[in-house]
């Protein structure tokens, strides 16, 4: 989990992925009325935007790789394969405990089974994993009577190798959301100024509009660009700090 001072050398208050999409919508309303911008400056032309998006696609390949983007699809595609594959075996070891009930007496939510489906079903990998290792344990208790009813050294086998298949991917995802974790705070700088660059602009997008368009003025606000993005991005807990204030050029 984040702490604050993962956030400590941030100047932007929102989300990375956010701050990247802010970008984008920064820079599409600005391409928008490229006219109005490169008429009030030349800096503000074409070449001027281009650049501006090649530090953002340099910016999403920096906070989410190719590569590990890939890798994390196919883990996460192998732990959903892993937990369905669970449905039959659970509902299979239902069955048996029923022919079992009076050699062991142990209930489906004694034994694990039942919050072990409902996990399986909500996709909790964690908690799948959890109630999984309480399961395999409860068969290696009562497994002699549960073969006499019918369970086969097969399913045991494949509900001991489901555990190890999962966790070991969850390791994995760890290590690189870890890892990506790291990469980041050592290149803050970089999304730092990807953040002031984006600012520079959209002060000068609220002096063109100021007295002449209203409704474009406001687009030019990165509060107003954050709640566009958090229509589609749902919000989590932002970290804390301190933002680069709205230009003066804004005040009565």
């Amino acid at each position: 989990m984040s702490t604050k001072s993962d956030y400590a050398a941030r100047l932007f208050n929102c989300r990375i992925e956010e701050l990247l999409m802010i970008c984008r919508f920064g820079l599409l309303i600005a391409r928008r009325d490229l006219t109005d911008f490169s008429t009030f400056s030349p800096v503000f032309n074409e070449a001027y935007f281009n650049g501006f998006e090649t530090k953002i696609i340099a910016a999403d390949e920096l906070v989410s790789p190719k590569t590990e983007t890939e890798e994390m699809k196919k883990i996460t595609k192998a732990l959903y394969a892993d937990t369905d594959g669970l449905i039959e075996p659970i509902n299979m070891m239902r069955g048996y405990l029923q022919l079992a009930r009076d050699q062991i007496g142990v209930s489906d939510k004694d034994f694990g089974l039942s919050m072990l489906s409902k996990k399986v079903h909500s996709r909790d990998i964690e908690g799948v994993r959890q109630n999984l290792v309480l399961v395999n344990k409860n068969v290696q208790i009562y497994k002699p009577s549960l073969l006499a009813v019918g369970l086969s050294e097969e399913t045991v086998a494949y509900l001991s190798n489901a555990v190890n298949s999962i966790t070991e991917n969850n390791q994995r995802q760890f290590e690189i959301i870890s890892q990506r974790k790291q990469t980041v705070s050592e290149n803050i700088g970089k999304l730092n100024e990807l953040y002031s660059d984006l600012m520079k602009f959209l002060g000068i997008g609220r002096v063109i509009y100021k007295n002449k368009d209203h409704v474009k003025a406001k687009e030019y606000t990165f509060e107003n660009l954050k709640k566009s993005v958090r229509t589609i991005m749902p919000p989590r807990p932002a970290p804390e700090v301190k933002q680069q204030e709205e230009e003066e050029i804004d005040e009565q």
